[in-house]
């Protein structure tokens, strides 16, 4: 039954929703705590995240947070790598 739910197009779209949030939600933790702290920031950036959902998602904001926790945590790593790219290839100057 999980392994169902899992596999599902609703829960996809959900997935593919947390991917395009996760580069903002760091961007925001990044800028809110500065360097270091990288578990803070990994959780205001999941918290930022699961705020971002849309509106009649928030009543499951728990469960969406507990169940999809491992990919959460993967979309945030994938951001912050992503960031660190885009920041290594901006000029000095900026």
């Amino acid at each position: 039954m999980l392994k169902k739910l899992i596999n599902s197009k609703a829960c996809e779209k959900i997935k593919e929703l947390l991917k395009r949030l996760s580069l903002p939600a760091v961007i925001y933790a990044e800028n809110l705590v500065g360097k270091g702290f990288g578990e803070t920031k990994k959780q205001i950036a999941i918290d930022f995240i699961i705020n971002k959902l849309p509106s009649f998602l928030l009543p499951f904001k728990g469960i969406i947070k507990n169940l999809l926790s491992d990919i959460l945590d993967f979309a945030v790593e994938l951001a912050v790598e992503k960031l660190h790219s885009i920041q290594q290839k901006l000029p000095d100057i900026i």
